[in-house]
This record gives C-alpha cells, structure tokens and sequence, in this order.
C-alpha cells in the first residue's frame, strides 16, 4: 500500500484527521472526475485580536502548490460550501530537506491560505468535507499548462515569419533597384570632352567600346610634398603607441650569475683541450715543426 492510500485510509477511519489536527480535503479537478488535489485543512485559531474575532469563520488551508490564487480559491469554496467574504494567500519560503538541494540553491515554498466565510455554519459544511473521500460538491481545476503559456509568450516576443519576408523582400528589391540606378549615373558621366578625354570617376568607368578604367588611388598626405607630419596632428601630439619587448634577464638572480660563470669556465676548458689536441695532431704530421715538440699534453 502506498503512502498516498495509507493517508487516505488513516483520515477515513479516523474523521478525516491526519496530523495536527489536519484534515483532508480531496478537491476533484472537474465534476465527476475521479482525480483530485489534496488539501489539509482545519479550523484557524487566531493570534492577534482581530483574527480572534474570525476564528468561527476561518478555515486554514495548506498543501497548495505554487498556481493556485486567492481568485480560485475563493470560487471553489463559495460555490461548494457557502458565500467566502475573503481570502488571504501566502508563501513562505523554507530551507531544502537534503544538503545536495540547498547547494544546487533550490527554494522550497510553503503556500497556505485563510478562507474566511460569511456565516460560521459555512466553515462546518467544508470541515464535514473534509473526511477523505472526494468531496463531490467542490471542484478545483488545474492551471494552465505551463508549456502553452510559454509557447504564448514566445509567439508575442518574434514578428510573424511572412509579413517580416515580404518586408525583407521589398527592401532587397529596393537596394537592387538603387544600386543599378548608381552604376547607370556612373556610366552616363563617362562622357567624352572636346579634346577626346573620357571622364572618369572613382572606381572602375568603362567607355563605350567597352573599355575599363580603374581610378587612381589618392595618395595619403605621408607621401611626396606631404610627407612632412602637419602642427597640430594628432599623430605628431601623441604619436602611435609602441609595443615593449618583453625582454629576459639571464644574469638577473645570483644562481644565474654562478651559472654563468660555471658554464664560462667549463666551455674554456672544453675549447683550451679541442685546442691543444688539434695543436697535437698538427704537429704529429709534421706540418708544424717547433723547438717545442712534446709529448701529448695531458688533459686536465
């Protein structure tokens, strides 16, 4: 037997009672249907003077999720059970039961709410319903799907596919339209003067026999006469930004300073040894002939 079904049971036999005093309510969700929602409920006692003063009217409600509003609340029960003169809900957020689900950061939200009734005998009528079976005289729908509100939403946020194509077309065709109409000027204005000169413009100019002529470029004013920076540039104030060479000191650290000169000594002695024994060979084919002559020098 499952929880659920145990629950049931347990407030059938014992008044509807489950714990603390609670009851259950089983709401279906449409008239005749055998799903339902859960809710515990019992009789409010009041804390400040005036919620005293309401406590023969005022049913507490809990175990609500997190779509239920006053609006429907206060319709369920007023047409089940009698005239609701208000309805006060709230949410109070708790900590996560288990420590995976407090360092993820999930929130856990109580909802609960007071319905507050018009006559006393009103409240009497919802806590008799409240036996654990289905209360047949109440119904309490479900809320929207989520995902179609969504979709809903999505819809409003993006224009409609085919109106933005047409529009899209049109400025195409529009663009279209007025770069031919450049390139049909700049053909006109390659006329021919008096003295047989075609005009050209910037760009490439073809004639009428079909010949292109590409503009030159203009030069920069860093060039021929203008090569000389103008007062007052704002290259000559500031100038450009030179990039530093990241440089590296080898002799920076005393260990690299002993290194080095280890490193000197033993290349000394390295070419001292490849000297003398080059020496050695020389004179062993007699092509160096010196007073000198030894035997084969040792090595250190």
């Amino acid at each position: 037997m499952s929880a659920a079904k145990a629950a049931q049971h347990a407030a059938t036999d014992d008044g509807g009672a489950i714990v603390k005093g609670f009851k259950l309510m089983r709401i279906p969700l449409a008239a005749g249907s055998p799903v339902a929602r859960s809710l515990l409920v019992k009789r409010h006692e009041g804390r400040t003077p005036e919620e005293q003063a309401l406590n023969g009217r005022t049913l507490f409600v809990t175990h609500l999720d997190n779509f239920v509003t006053e609006t429907q609340l206060s319709r369920t029960f007023s047409a089940a059970f009698g005239p609701v003169e208000k309805v006060v809900l709230k949410s109070v957020e708790k900590k996560a039961p288990k420590a995976e689900l407090r360092a993820d950061h999930v929130h856990v939200y109580v909802n609960f709410a007071r319905v507050v009734f018009s006559e006393a005998a009103s409240m009497e009528k919802a806590l008799a319903a409240a036996s654990g079976r289905i209360a047949g005289a109440a119904v309490l729908p479900l809320p929207p799907s989520e995902l179609k509100e969504r979709l809903k939403t999505g819809r409003t946020l993006y224009r409609d596919a085919a109106e933005l194509k047409r529009e899209v077309d049109a400025w195409m065709a529009k663009y279209d339209q007025d770069e031919d109409e450049k390139k049909k000027l700049a053909r006109q204005s390659a006329v021919v003067d008096d003295d047989g000169f075609t005009k050209v413009v910037s760009g490439t100019t073809r004639t009428a026999d079909g010949f292109a002529i590409r503009a030159a470029k203009r030069p920069s004013l860093k060039t021929g006469a203008f090569a000389e920076p103008l007062a007052g540039t704002v290259e000559q104030k500031f100038g450009k930004k030179k990039k530093k060479k990241n440089k590296e000191f080898v002799d920076f650290y005393r260990f690299q300073q002993r290194e080095n000169k280890r490193q000197e000594i033993v290349d000394h002695r390295k070419r001292k040894s490849e000297d003398e024994e080059k020496v050695y060979r020389l004179k062993k084919k007699a092509k160096v002939r010196t007073a000198a002559f030894n035997a084969k020098p040792t090595k250190k």
